[in-house]
């Protein structure tokens, strides 16, 4: 709601989601300590213990998604509701979001589980998991720096004089 009213202003969003590309883009890639942007909620225990592993992954799955309601170490998540609101096209943008964050909760649901699996047989798991978690936070950095390039071609175009979203 908040979006579409925003989208009246053609520049605002292009150049919010410009501003949250860059920063954060430049904030992984660099490792600056910044703000993330995040919710505390994380998935109770008592919804996955004693249910099979595809169980498991589901739930944490749907209720992780995105990341928009609990703790994500990932900002180019963040950019998604930016892009709907830029694209006209409600079918294919709603096709593109349900898509992106069931690949995104999916995935993160599976790394959980099985970064769970390795810390129960490797003594040095958490310093490989933590690792790990550094190297998706730099290639996250800089799929927003590329992010951040489209967007400013984008804005450029916009400021040509083809102004009609």
């Amino acid at each position: 709601m908040i979006f579409r009213l925003l989208a009246g202003i053609p520049l605002l969003l292009p150049l919010l989601a410009l501003v949250h590309a860059l920063y954060f883009g430049l904030g992984e890639t660099l490792e600056f300590h910044r703000l993330r942007l995040s919710l505390a909620w994380q998935v109770p225990s008592h919804w996955i213990r004693g249910r099979p592993a595809i169980v498991q992954t589901l739930i944490w799955g749907t209720s992780l998604g995105p990341g928009l309601v609990t703790r994500n170490p990932y900002a180019g998540i963040w950019l998604l509701p930016f892009l709907i609101v830029l694209d006209r096209n409600l079918p294919m943008t709603l096709f593109v979001g349900i898509a992106v964050g069931a690949v995104h909760g999916g995935a993160r649901a599976v790394g959980v589980l099985r970064n769970r699996s390795c810390i129960s047989t490797d003594a040095d798991a958490y310093l490989k998991i933590m690792g790990a978690q550094q190297r998706w936070q730099y290639l996250d950095g800089l799929a927003l720096l590329l992010a951040a390039g489209a967007l400013t071609a984008y804005i450029l175009f916009l400021l040509s004089g083809h102004l009609s979203l």
